[in-house]
């Protein structure tokens, strides 16, 4: 029996999920999909932006093995600092950096561009996830490790990170459109340029989001067409495939897996594991 929800009712929930600050698109059902005996109880499709950092199919552990270099690691400590940058942005992640190759990552923190190994990576954090930006070449990955060498030292974009704080607050009057995903990130972009500035006010220095951007920016492979001092480790996150970008990816981000997983994926792990039969 095709079931459907009264459109009063469709309109409070939309309400009550545009005031709770949450990102989504709401589309309207295909006919054809109206018409099957599984039809979807709305009479429109809500999409929701997703918080959690593991995929709709539940999250995989990989190893070292799985990454090719150029891949995006975006992780998250237990100190203050990352738990205040993940309430903030309402996200799973607090930092971004990249896989270089030969066990070793490149990033942007708060004594400058520094690369460490892998395994300093896992050791101070609590989670580590692994996010490819497909077509990525051979001769692109070693421009972004070229690029990840050259600016060692540099110094962190604290400007940019002291901007940013506010931004993820304004931010909300453009990212509560559900209506439009291409209104909402030329809202973002029109705003990020207003609060944020450009590229060139960061004068040559970055923050880790907006590092790992640069470095494809300028490996000729860019990921988004917003420019890096405006995007965030969230907005990352939210560029992988099945998600609600806020700003739109050239392409979606793929999921690769965990190399370590956080105390929800692993609980979630185990009450699978324990009503397996």
């Amino acid at each position: 029996m095709n079931r459907r929800i009264p459109r009063v009712i469709v309109l409070a929930t939309t309400a009550l999920v545009w005031l709770s600050g949450c990102t989504m698109n709401i589309s309207g059902n295909a006919p054809e999909q109206e018409n099957k005996e599984e039809s979807r109880l709305l009479p429109v499709d809500i999409q929701l932006q997703r918080i959690h950092s593991y995929p709709d199919g539940g999250s995989l552990a990989i190893t070292e093995s799985s990454m090719n270099p150029g891949d995006i690691i975006l992780s998250s400590t237990a100190g203050a600092t990352s738990m205040g940058i993940r309430l903030f942005s309402t996200s799973g992640v607090s930092h971004a950096a990249i896989y270089i190759g030969n066990s070793q990552v490149a990033e942007a923190v708060g004594s400058g561009v520094q690369i460490v190994t892998l395994e300093q990576v896992l050791e101070h954090s609590s989670k580590v996830i692994v996010f490819r930006y497909p077509g990525l070449t051979t001769e692109q990955a070693l421009a972004i490790r070229s690029f990840s060498q050259q600016k060692v030292g540099v110094r962190y974009n604290y400007n940019g990170v002291a901007l940013m704080a506010p931004f993820m607050l304004t931010r909300k009057v453009c990212d509560l459109n559900p209506f439009s995903s291409s209104f909402r990130n030329g809202c973002l972009n029109t705003l990020a340029k207003l609060q944020l500035g450009s590229d060139e006010d960061a004068k040559g220095t970055f923050f880790c989001s907006q590092f790992v951007l640069e470095a494809y920016k300028q490996a000729g492979y860019p990921i988004t067409d917003s420019a890096p001092v405006w995007v965030s480790p969230a907005d990352l996150l939210h560029m992988r495939e099945g998600d609600v970008a806020s700003l739109t990816p050239i392409k979606p981000l793929a999921y690769v897996g965990h190399l370590k997983k956080g105390s929800l994926e692993t609980a979630t792990a185990s009450i699978k594991d324990f009503f397996s039969f």
